[in-house]
């Protein structure tokens, strides 16, 4: 049987062996050759106990026999062959499913409640469990986007975008849950599809058809912002719409398309992508513009990682890239994942690991990458029936999706195998 040199490394202190060639068989597949390294932790810690290995090989996952992979990306086997190895990762586990009666537009989670948007004009809340709790009903169109503000005690503040132009600001009282409409943010002049609250939970971006961003004040007040309508009867003002009505703080102005995605970098800047096939970066206290990350694609998705301080970003052209922000040539993209059939619709980092994000797409799939291997997902997560729209990480490791087949799917992760005997 024909052998290979190899030499083994990786970045888990916990697990160093000795950084010498070894000669395996080059028909080895991961569980020889997590077989081999278990043994040699054994042979220098007899207390040590089997732990699952994934095996990367030029960075790319070892998923075939060694000398398979290797003439598939022409590595030499005269020479000592560099393998790193990680602890295996489990693939996620489906736990629940709800039904909303349109698309689901969008998702976000934390530590005790979902909150979801959908085409049939409502917000819903739920509990982790999958139980409806609330139906947050008020706007006339589409809700595009949504998201939690924060939770004080039994009082949460929770923002919701539509078709219908305007974000409403929403406290929700999870004892008596009771909802009421605090503010109605007024002053887009298309869809608005994505907002995102600051760091300090007390602002707010939106980003809209208008091809505008429009910074907002999320703090509720009893006090009515003043709006030109110069067509609209006063009187009837008052009676058909819910919520005190708020103006911007500010407005961005630059794209030339609608912007699709919003975020915070951190408190002062402002990150936004749009159908213009670029990428920007704002000052969040001038409105003044700091960079251009420039692509050859509509943008549809954007994420940012402070762990590996990194934006992902989805296309229609079915490419997930990741950017460094700060580079300044302005273009350049770090790594492509390249796997999806369809627009890539929905992006989000792990909040935990440096290396892990989840993708969707209209291709019907959620895809969960490790970075250090670009060509192909670490698992694909094939729930649902339609396209994906949206999904979201927790803190807590959960991953959400929602999608074209009104389903939202909940899948529970745990970032290592070792952390789920933890």
């Amino acid at each position: 049987m024909a052998q290979l040199q190899a030499r083994f490394f990786t970045e888990n202190k916990k697990y160093l062996i000795d950084d010498v060639p070894f000669s395996i068989p080059a028909t080895s597949e991961v569980p020889d050759l997590s077989n081999i390294i278990n043994k040699l932790l054994e042979a220098k810690n007899a207390s040590h106990s089997q732990v699952d290995f994934d095996f990367l090989v030029r960075g790319q996952f070892l998923r075939t026999l060694l000398s398979n992979h290797m003439e598939a990306f022409d590595i030499s086997t005269e020479e000592v062959v560099e393998i790193e190895y990680v602890e295996k990762f489990i693939a996620p586990q489906p736990e629940e499913c709800v039904m909303h009666d349109d698309w689901i537009s969008s998702v976000e989670a934390d530590s005790e409640w979902i909150l979801t948007g959908s085409y049939d004009k409502t917000a819903r809340i739920w509990s982790l469990e999958g139980k409806a709790v609330m139906t947050v009903a008020g706007h006339t169109d589409v809700v595009k986007d949504v998201t939690w503000v924060r939770r004080d005690g039994l009082t949460s503040l929770l923002l919701t975008a539509s078709l219908d132009q305007t974000v409403m600001l929403w406290e929700w009282n999870s004892e008596r849950n009771k909802i009421k409409a605090r503010h109605c943010c007024r002053g887009h002049a298309g869809s608005v599809d994505t907002i995102a609250v600051d760091p300090t939970r007390t602002k707010f971006c939106s980003g809209s058809w208008d091809k505008m961003l429009k910074l907002w004040s999320a703090v509720p007040t009893e006090e009515e912002d003043e709006v030109e309508e110069p067509n609209r009867p006063r009187k009837k003002q008052k009676t058909d719409k819910l919520g005190l009505t708020r103006t911007p703080l500010m407005t961005m102005s630059g794209h030339t398309e609608a912007v699709s995605s919003v975020l915070w970098m951190d408190t002062e800047e402002v990150c936004s992508a749009s159908w213009d096939h670029t990428i920007k970066l704002w000052d969040a206290e001038t409105g003044s513009l700091r960079s251009t990350l420039t692509g050859s694609k509509v943008f549809n998705c954007i994420s940012y990682s402070p762990l590996c301080r990194q934006l992902a970003s989805g296309s229609t052209d079915r490419h997930v890239r990741l950017w460094d922000p700060r580079a300044k040539d302005g273009s350049l993209v770090q790594l492509s994942l390249t796997s999806h059939t369809g627009w890539v619709t929905a992006v989000q980092w792990s909040p935990s690991h440096e290396h892990q994000l989840v993708s969707g797409s209209l291709d019907n799939i959620v895809k969960l990458w490790d970075t250090r291997s670009c060509k192909a997902s670490l698992y694909d997560l094939a729930a649902h029936e339609d396209k994906v729209l949206c999904v979201n990480w927790t803190d807590s490791g959960m991953i959400l999706s929602g999608g074209a087949d009104n389903k939202l799917y909940t899948y529970k992760y745990s970032s290592c195998i070792t952390d789920a005997g933890a």
